[in-house]
């Protein structure tokens, strides 16, 4: 059962460091104007230009695969919730690294959060049904 947290944890935290990298790289890359069909390519090609942007599709597979483990150990409905902890992770990075200034009303939104993945992961029982049930 503690591989699950642990897996569940670094996902999260991947998630989180993938998505500062997403934030950082757009913002080298600049405001996105859907208006213009021109921009479109560009954001297309950022990908592959941008190695902040790289790097955050990286964290974001390796959040993908953990998560994917995850549901092979547990019910989604235990899952989904503990990777909301990426949300805690996000809030730290955001102003931490990207030097972000965080409101009262967005941490408490983010202690919210964590107090209904505590609430969760209190439950004890990460799978209530066996493989493949209800399919």
């Amino acid at each position: 059962m503690v591989k699950i947290y642990l897996v569940l944890a670094v996902a999260a935290l991947s998630g989180a460091i993938g998505e500062t990298f997403f934030a950082y790289g757009m913002r080298r890359f600049g405001e996105m104007d859907l208006s213009k069909p021109s921009r479109w390519l560009d954001l297309i090609l950022v990908v592959p230009r941008n190695p902040y942007v790289l790097a955050g599709v990286v964290f974001a597979g390796i959040f993908f695969y953990l998560y994917l483990s995850a549901l092979s150990w547990a019910d989604l409905s235990f899952a989904m919730p503990m990777t909301a902890l990426s949300f805690l992770f996000a809030a730290l990075m955001a102003k931490l690294v990207l030097g972000e200034q965080i409101s009262w009303a967005r941490w408490t939104g983010t202690l919210i959060v964590v107090v209904g993945i505590l609430i969760v992961a209190l439950d004890g029982k990460p799978r209530t049904v066996g493989p493949g049930a209800g399919l």
